[in-house]
């Protein structure tokens, strides 16, 4: 009798506990459960040469992703997640969902949270898929978060995270659908937050990568504002204090010439052989927003954060009309994949993301 090779592992918060607890063992790969010192449940998947830590109740964040030993997420942020804080002091997640209602940091016209209620949300159901059958994606972490609030929002948002088997490349498919009659005004933003490199190059699938397509909250450095190639280069004696952040409109100002103009793909050079990558489905997450900061203190390079809008706080962005809409009863898919590879073959995982991480 051949056995199921497609299953589902529901989670519960019981199987969380101080010490680790091994869930299950597959071909090339295992699943841990944890406690940290503060209470928060982690999953732990180690598989191919990747290892993830994933909150499944404390935003669904990936918290850390590391690949040969090494952690790809930024350095000197918060360095154990809790519950009950905010975005600032909770900030340390390599991948945070941002959303549903607002985004962005707020002005003094938004009531909303920094970055949404996502990041600060529990979601009500988490559980593993596993598909033996599956040679290149065969794990997913997936969570939905449910928000119903009277005369406000009704909504159910699942998030997905395909894993492959090396454990270099992940897929993110988001679906979120409107439970109300009424239209829902929606933002999301993946935060993704990568190390910053010794020394490196950004890359972007906009030609040309002028002033005419990139938009800058803030000048950091000379000349930026009308020449943004200054911005590509990457090294360790550039400051950024206390920040840089770009903005592309791939609808409007700044269209992809990737993949027929369907897809966004950005690129990270370490200059030392390995090239992390980004791309999303721009159908909805139709502007990639680039988030830089380097001082002593701190490093990250969020070199590609797929989004539907600037992050400049709702009643801004509702004005610029990157506010999304969704018709009552209707569902969205949000997509997007993000590697590191070598960079002689990053581009043949990218396809693949595309074409089989759907």
């Amino acid at each position: 009798m051949q056995k199921n090779r497609k299953f589902v592992l529901n989670l519960n918060k019981g199987v969380f506990l101080a010490t680790k607890q091994s869930l299950f063992e597959g071909p090339g790969f295992s699943l841990e459960s944890s406690l940290n010192t503060h209470g928060v449940e982690i999953l732990r998947l180690s598989i191919g040469e990747g290892e993830i830590m994933w909150l499944p109740y404390l935003g669904g964040e990936l918290w850390d992703w590391k690949i040969k030993g090494v952690s790809q997420k930024f350095d000197g942020f918060v360095q154990e997640p809790s519950y009950g804080k905010n975005f600032l002091h909770n900030y340390g997640a390599f991948l945070i969902h941002c959303g549903v209602l607002s985004m962005g940091n707020p002005t003094a016209e938004d009531s909303h949270p920094q970055h949404g209620e996502l990041p600060i949300s529990s979601p009500q159901s988490a559980w593993v898929e596993v598909d033996l059958e599956n040679q290149v994606f065969p794990i997913a972490l997936c969570c939905t978060f449910e928000v119903h609030t009277p005369f406000e929002a009704s909504y159910r948002f699942t998030a997905k995270i395909l894993v492959n088997a090396d454990g270099n490349n992940m897929v993110v498919d988001g679906v979120l659908k409107n439970n109300f009659n009424a239209p829902l005004d929606y933002q999301y933003l993946a935060h993704i937050n990568f190390y910053y490199p010794l020394r490196g190059k950004l890359s972007y699938s906009v030609k040309p990568f002028s002033a005419d397509a990139v938009e800058f909250l803030d000048e950091v450095i000379d000349g930026v504002v009308k020449d943004p190639s200054k911005m590509l280069p990457l090294a360790k004696n550039i400051i950024y204090d206390p920040e840089l952040v770009a903005i592309m409109d791939h609808a409007n100002k700044a269209p992809s010439n990737y993949g027929e103009g369907r897809y966004a793909l950005a690129t990270m050079d370490n200059n030392e052989g390995a090239m992390a990558w980004v791309v999303a489905d721009t159908k909805v997450l139709d502007h990639t927003v680039v988030w830089l900061t380097q001082t002593p203190d701190r490093s990250a390079c969020g070199f590609a954060l797929p989004a539907t809008g600037g992050p400049t706080g709702f009643a801004n962005e509702k004005r610029k009309g990157t506010v999304k809409q969704l018709g009552g009863g209707q569902s969205v898919r949000l997509w997007y994949a993000f590697g590191v590879n070598c960079s002689t073959q990053y581009q043949e995982s990218v396809t693949t993301a595309i074409t089989q991480g759907k």
